[in-house]
C-alpha cells in the first residue's frame, strides 16, 4: 500500500517539475511579430487601380459569357474569346472557384510595388452598389495579399 502512495507522490512531483520547467522565466511573453503595412502611396494606388480595372473587365466578360451560355462559365480565356495577354498585363481565370475569379498580373513584375490583383464576380455587384467602387485583393512584391479599393473606369 505504501508503494501505491509513493508512485502517486512521484507522479505529482514529476508533473509539477514539468510544468515549472516549461514556464518562461522572462516575465512577459514576447509580443507577436507585427505584420508590415501593405504598400501605400500614389504609385501603389495607381498599380492597384490598373490591375483592378483589368480584373473588373475580365469578370464582366465572364459574366457576359455565362449569361449567354446558360450560366456556364468558360473553361479557359480562349473559350471565352478573351485575350490572356495585353501589352502590360497577363490575365487568367479560375472558374472552378465559386464565384468565379479573375486574376490580373504585371507581365514583368520587377519594379512594381503591386504584382497582381484578383477578384470574383461579386465585384460587379459591389461596383453597382457603391458608385463604381469595388475591392480587389492585391499581392505586393513580398507576396503579401491586401485589399485595395478601386474605382472602375468611366463609361462602365
Amino acid at each position: 500500500m505504501n508503494s501505491r502512495w509513493n508512485n502517486l507522490a512521484m507522479a505529482v512531483v514529476c508533473l509539477v517539475g514539468a510544468v515549472a520547467c516549461g514556464r518562461d522565466r522572462g516575465g512577459k511573453p514576447a509580443p507577436p511579430a507585427a505584420r508590415p503595412a501593405p504598400p501605400s502611396g500614389e504609385v501603389a494606388e495607381q498599380e492597384a487601380t490598373l490591375l483592378g480595372r483589368e480584373v473588373f473587365d475580365l469578370v464582366d466578360r465572364l459574366a457576359a459569357y455565362a449569361a449567354a451560355n446558360q450560366r456556364k462559365y468558360p473553361a479557359s480565356l480562349r473559350t471565352g474569346g478573351i485575350d490572356s495577354l495585353t501589352p502590360k498585363v497577363a490575365r487568367s481565370i479560375d472558374t472552378r472557384a465559386v464565384p468565379p475569379m479573375g486574376i490580373a498580373m504585371f507581365r514583368n513584375p520587377l519594379g512594381h510595388l503591386i504584382t497582381s490583383c484578383r477578384g470574383t464576380t461579386d465585384i460587379l455587384e459591389e461596383s453597382a452598389l457603391h458608385d463604381g467602387h469595388f475591392t480587389v485583393t492585391c499581392t505586393d512584391s513580398l507576396g503579401r495579399g491586401s485589399p485595395y479599393r478601386v474605382q472602375r473606369a468611366s463609361g462602365r
